[in-house]
Parts: structure tokens; sequence; C-alpha cells
């Protein structure tokens, strides 16, 4: 089995910003657009980074030490319904501390470093949690997904990730669709997080439009295949 096919899927302002604290809505309004939108793109499982985990789920500790460990096997729950979706968090150093293998009725997939302490890995594995290891190699994300395809028979997989993590899938050629929400606001602000933010050095992605449609309070639903050829593509 191959990579999953990703769908990177935002709720954002016209000028591409996401920080909705600072929007004059309820976040129940925006929570109703984005997940009904998110409903309809038939997905296995959603992904997100470190920050927003724990900023929307989970309590973070600082690390501990890095052990020298090199490559890991990975530790699938043995026990995880099959037929539930996946929560998958990167979660490069071990930070996060779930306390059960249920996330927003998901079956929750930790993704690590493989210099993660022993110890955090064996806690994670005793609440239920699946653990897949992330190399530091080149192409060791799409790697990672893959193996993750491969034991949950994941398909497809929503990317909601803040800024950074969308845009470290974005260099790594590893978004195939995004799926966007301009919620009919202009923030303006500078320095305020935008959908994509990387800090290396990346390459502009041509898209061709899938489909655009209007939703309630005059959100506009943009959905956009990444073209062939394009690092995004492969």
């Amino acid at each position: 089995m191959t990579r999953p096919h990703i769908i990177c899927h935002m709720i954002t302002t016209i000028d591409g910003r996401l920080l909705a604290d600072r929007w004059p809505c309820e976040e129940k309004e925006l929570l109703e657009i984005y997940d009904a939108a998110a409903a309809r793109l038939d997905a296995d499982g959603w992904i997100v980074g470190r920050a927003t985990m724990e900023a929307h789920y989970l309590e973070a500790a600082d690390p501990a030490p890095p052990e020298g460990i090199g490559p890991r096997d990975d530790r699938i729950a043995a026990d995880h319904d099959a037929r539930s979706d996946i929560g998958i968090c990167i979660d490069r150093t071990g930070r996060l501390r779930p306390e059960s293998g249920e996330i927003d009725d998901a079956h929750l997939v930790m993704v690590l470093g493989e210099t993660v302490p022993r110890a955090h890995v064996e806690m994670l594995v005793e609440r239920g949690v699946s653990v897949v290891f992330l190399g530091s190699g080149e192409g060791a994300l799409a790697d990672a997904l893959t193996r993750i395809a491969r034991a949950f028979g994941a398909r497809r997989l929503i990317l909601e990730g803040g800024g950074e993590i969308n845009g470290a899938f974005l260099a790594e050629g590893l978004i195939d669709e995004t799926s966007t929400l301009i919620y009919p606001l202009v923030d303006g602000q500078g320095g305020i997080p935008a959908i994509y933010e990387h800090r290396g050095a990346t390459e502009v992605r041509s898209l061709e439009l899938i489909a655009v449609e209007t939703l309630d309070k005059g959100c506009v639903w943009m959905r956009h295949r990444v073209l062939a050829g394009d690092p995004a593509a492969q």
C-alpha cells in the first residue's frame, strides 16, 4: 500500500490567516461549517501537529532527555477498533501525555522521533495509544505515512495542522489536495500565522480547481488538486 491521499483542510480569512480567536464570530459557528465540509471529504482520519493537539486536546510537559536509540519498530495497539477513524499527532520529541488511546471518537496514533525515551513510549502503549516512529532521513515522513496506511487501512487523511506542519507537508510533496474554507473576513495584521508556513526554501505549487461552493454565513469552500508534475503530486 502507498501512502494515503492527503487533503489539507483549513478555514481561514481571505488573506490566509489562521488565528480564529481574533475573528468576530462564535467558535461553534466556525466548527459547524468546518466539520460539515470535512465530513464530505470521505477521509479515514486526520493529522495534526503537537501545537494544535496541545491547544485543543492534550496536556504537554517538557520532553525527557533523548536516548540515542536509532531505528525502532512501530507499536500498533492490538485492540484498536479497525472500523474507527484514526487521529494522528506528530510529536517528534514526546511532549504530549494522552490519557487513553481514544481521542474525539478516533483511535490515537502518535508519530514520535526515534530518540524519544523508551519510558515515554511504554507509557503511551500501556494507555492504548499506537506509536509510529519517524526517521530523520529524506522521505521519512512519507515512509511513516505509508506504514500508517498499511497498519490501519487508511486511504485518505485530512491534514488539519497549524501553518508549520502544513508547510512541512507541502515542502516534502505530501499534499495532494487543498480544501480551503474562506470565511468572509480580512485579518490584515502582520505576523499572524498563515495556512502554510515553511522556514526553509520551498517551491510554488500549481493547483487545479476541483470545485467551489458557497456555504452558510457567506463562507466560500474551494477545493484544488495539485497538478501532476509538481513536487506535491509525487
